[in-house]
């Protein structure tokens, strides 16, 4: 089972300690782009902000893992993981 390059996410996802709309339409987000649970006004430590970059990149991993049948190499698995990382893995799975 191969893991992300963690720097990869983080090289285009910026820290961001204060919630925030990436776009007017969009859900609020903290962090490196966590967003479960995130409400306007709310704040994160550095800290609390790695705890949840790794949570939620297991999820993408785990996506990737599961639903990619043919072998990837890392340079692949990285961009895959940083897609579903951005659109979820719902999307992610529902797509062709």
């Amino acid at each position: 089972m191969k893991m992300v390059n963690e720097n990869l996410i983080k090289k285009w996802e910026k820290l961001k300690l204060v919630a925030y709309l990436p776009t007017p339409d969009d859900v609020w987000t903290i962090g490196w782009g966590h967003t479960l649970g995130v409400k306007k006004g709310d704040r994160v430590t550095k800290d609390q902000a790695q705890e949840f970059f790794i949570q939620d990149k297991q999820w993408a991993e785990d996506a990737v893992n599961q639903k990619v049948k043919v072998p990837l190499t890392q340079e692949q698995f990285d961009a895959l993981v940083s897609l579903v990382f951005n659109i979820g893995a719902n999307a992610f799975s529902r797509s062709t």
